[in-house]
Parts: C-alpha cells; sequence; structure tokens
C-alpha cells in the first residue's frame, strides 16, 4: 500500500499557478481583512495549486527608504502592509525580475527583499548583484524536480557585477543558467519580462527571443509586462505564454478596459507541460478580482485563442508588428536625440535618459529599428493602414 500511494503521489501532476503584474501605488491597505476581500473569488483558484508564482512590480518600502532612480517612466513603489496580498494569495515565490523592482534603488530593494523572507516569501530575479539576481529557485512537487528562473528587459535598475537590481537579459548567462539548471532539475521554467506595452500581439523579436530559450533547454517560458492580454503557443512541445497582463495594478488615470483583464497561466507538469488561460478582471478601484464565468468567459477564451492563432504565422506577426511601429514607434522615435552637451563632463543623466532606454531596452530597441526600416524603405504609408487593425485587437469583447 505505501507502495502504491507513493507511486500515485510521483504521478500527479503538479500545478503551478503564474499571475501577472501587481502594484499598489495608487491603492490604500485598509488593514486587516483587505486583501482576503480582494482576492475571495480566487480563493478556491489558488487554494488548488501546488505553488502560486506572481510578478511583484514595485519594491514594497516605507517612506524615507530608497530615493527614485534617474529613469524614464514612472517611478513605482508601495507600502510594506500590502505583503499581506501576497501572504493571502499563498504565494510561493515572488517575481522581481521586472522594469521597476530597482525603481527607488539599492536601500528600497534590499528592504524589500529582507520583508519577503520574513514573510517565508521566496523571491528570484533581482538580488544584490547579477550572480544573485541570476539565482533559480528550486522545488521537488510529487516527485518531479523544478527549476525556475527570471529575466527582465534592459531597461532601468538592473543588477550589475557588484550592484544590487534586476536580472537583466543576457543571452549567454541565462543559456549558461539554463544549461546549469538542467543538470540538478527535472523541469526548468523561464519567468520573463518584457515586450511592447498595450500591444495584444508579440513582436517578432520578442517571439525570437523566448522560442530561443526553448531551444536552449527551458521547458517552458511565462512572460509579461504588456499590461494587457497576450496569446500563448507550444514551440517544439514547450509552453509560451507571452503575456497574462495585470493581476492587480490600480492605476488611476487609467479606465481602458485592457488594463483591468488578465488571466492567470495554470501550467501543469505531468508527462509533457501544458497550460490553461484563466481569466479574470479586477475593479478599476481594486477593490475585487473576479474570475469570469459564463458567456464572459468564452468570449475571453475565444478572444485569447484568436491572439493565440497569430503567433505562429511569421508574416502575419510581421504585418502586424509594422502597424504597431506607427502607432508606438513613431511616437517614440522622436527621442532619438543626441547633442553635443549631452555627452559633456557637465551633462545631467535625465537628458539622455529617454535615448538610453530606447537603444538598451530589447523591445524599444526592436521597434526604433523597425520603425526607422519602414520609413527607410518607404512602407510607412503602407504601415499606417494596418494600424486600424491592432485597435480593434485590443478590445476585448464582453
Amino acid at each position: 500500500d505505501c507502495a502504491r500511494h507513493k507511486a500515485e503521489e510521483t504521478m500527479r501532476e503538479t500545478k503551478l499557478l503564474f499571475c501577472g503584474d501587481v502594484c499598489f501605488r495608487h491603492q490604500k491597505n485598509r488593514g486587516p481583512g483587505h486583501a482576503a476581500s480582494i482576492l475571495s473569488e480566487l480563493e478556491t483558484v489558488l487554494d488548488s495549486a501546488d505553488k502560486v508564482i506572481i510578478n511583484l512590480e514595485t519594491p514594497l518600502a516605507p517612506d524615507g527608504v530608497g530615493a527614485p532612480i534617474t529613469k524614464s517612466g514612472p517611478a513605482l513603489i508601495s507600502d510594506p502592509s500590502w505583503v499581506d496580498f501576497l501572504e493571502e494569495a499563498g504565494c510561493g515565490l515572488a517575481v522581481m525580475a521586472n522594469n521597476h523592482t530597482g525603481d527607488y534603488g539599492e536601500d528600497a530593494l534590499s528592504y524589500t527583499t529582507e520583508l519577503l523572507t520574513g514573510h517565508s516569501i521566496p523571491y528570484i530575479g533581482a538580488g544584490s548583484d547579477i550572480d544573485e539576481a541570476y539565482s533559480a529557485y528550486r522545488f521537488t512537487s510529487n516527485g518531479t524536480s523544478v527549476s525556475i528562473i527570471a529575466v527582465c528587459e534592459n531597461e532601468f535598475g538592473t543588477a550589475g557585477k557588484s550592484s544590487a537590481g534586476t536580472a537583466g537579459y543576457a543571452p549567454e548567462r541565462i543559456g549558461s543558467k539554463i544549461a546549469e539548471e538542467k543538470l540538478v532539475s527535472d523541469k526548468v521554467i523561464v519567468v520573463f519580462h518584457g515586450g511592447c506595452e498595450n500591444n495584444p500581439v508579440p513582436s517578432p523579436g520578442c517571439r525570437a527571443r523566448y522560442r530561443n530559450l526553448v531551444r536552449l533547454g527551458a521547458d517552458a517560458v511565462i512572460a509579461g509586462h504588456t499590461h494587457c492580454i497576450q496569446g500563448y503557443e507550444y514551440f517544439q512541445g514547450c509552453p509560451i505564454v507571452y503575456s497574462m497582463g495585470n493581476f492587480l495594478f490600480k492605476w488611476s488615470s487609467i479606465e481602458e478596459e485592457p488594463w483591468y483583464r488578465g488571466y492567470i497561466a495554470e501550467l501543469s507538469i505531468g508527462d509533457r507541460l501544458t497550460v490553461r488561460p484563466i481569466p479574470y478582471r479586477f475593479d478599476t478601484d481594486g477593490s475585487k478580482i473576479h474570475p469570469l464565468a459564463g458567456d464572459e468567459l468564452e468570449k475571453t477564451l475565444a478572444y485569447i485563442e484568436k491572439l493565440s492563432l497569430l503567433i505562429p504565422d511569421t508574416d502575419e506577426l510581421q504585418r502586424l508588428y509594422d502597424g504597431w511601429c506607427t502607432i508606438s514607434g513613431l511616437s517614440y522615435i522622436k527621442c532619438l536625440v543626441a547633442k553635443d552637451e549631452y555627452f559633456s563632463a557637465q551633462r545631467a543623466p535625465d537628458e539622455i535618459v529617454h535615448l538610453r532606454n530606447l537603444l538598451s531596452c530589447e523591445s524599444h530597441n526592436e521597434l526604433m529599428r523597425r520603425t526607422l526600416e519602414l520609413a527607410f524603405t518607404g512602407k510607412l504609408g503602407e504601415a499606417k493602414e494596418i494600424a486600424a487593425e491592432i485597435r480593434e485587437l485590443q478590445k476585448i469583447p464582453t
């Protein structure tokens, strides 16, 4: 009987739930019971998992700890009391490889990691230096050993050889890390933070990067950052999730529907790895996350499937991305300015902050290169006609 029970346990699938971006910058924690209330309708879903993994898109530190770094885009920070949201969600792993973890510098990052450790929440994707930031989280469930690694595109707050920060994407380093983890674990999963914000279709460059992680040995890739839903695919039998959207991310100036909808990526590990989207929406005031049901659920699943079918089609993916370049690329490209005074000894970093980001961030770099190519070859006019299709794809049927 003991042998049979052990065999059954070994054969049982491991269920991992990957949740998208959480940030509490514009949300007040109302104390005991508030986080439980927000998550109450998801309790059954979250409790069904062997492990819940959440992308923590903000440092958690009190006023006076750290200060905003020089960067383009908003610097985010949230009250440390929100660690109770992670606890209430049953978070078994916090992912910190993203473009906001380092927003308030090393002191706020250190406070956050110590806070998580004090609440027995493991984390990956950030650390006191680049080696620690690339450390894998290893665990065994139902007889299967798993390693999870997290990396992000190279925006701001990334770690260096002797400086704290996040795990900035480096092809050779991530390849070596995957190979290292394959020696000690049955399955290796890479969580990747990158992509074009608000675009429901991944760029050709994103698809190439994520697929290459599979070629390097990753058994699954789970990605996010776009603040909107994107689809998923199986490449060489391995699931790649391109973006789950936000999990809980109240933003006072945004009312557009895609921001407040997403899906949990349920990754089942058995004889093979499979993924299933669990869609939800959250209230604009951040008061509740609602799993979808009935007709709304069916329409959203059909929408995710529609987006997913676009991913394997190389020509269609490029065509749609060209349309995106005219929506986003043309507005960004005006920042490609380099004046002599920017590079004098007295120059202020904020004078080149946008230029640096557009060239160092993988998705922004791709966007600039393709937009310039369209202009150089005289195809911008043709690409602008595709923009309307992107606008329609941004609309989630409800």
